[in-house]
């Protein structure tokens, strides 16, 4: 899998693999082969959005004010 894809293009990559399969047509050979891009597509993606969901989550904690401490 090509690692520089950006995830939109990983993702359009992977509904044409998709509609291909749906399609029927195809030889096992070829079914095959799609269905394995596919699965590299789609882990390219789910690492794309994991990375994005990791770094909005630490840019939420660095904005988050400082709890205030009380003297007691």
């Amino acid at each position: 899998m090509d690692e520089r894809l950006s995830f939109e293009e990983a993702l359009k990559r992977l509904e044409k693999i998709v509609h291909a399969l749906q399609g029927g047509g195809l030889t096992l050979e070829q079914a095959i082969a799609l269905f394995e891009d596919g699965m590299g597509l789609a882990k390219t993606c789910n690492e794309r959005l994991n990375a994005a969901e990791l770094k909005i989550t630490q840019l939420q904690a660095d904005f988050e004010p400082e709890p205030e401490h009380k003297d007691e």
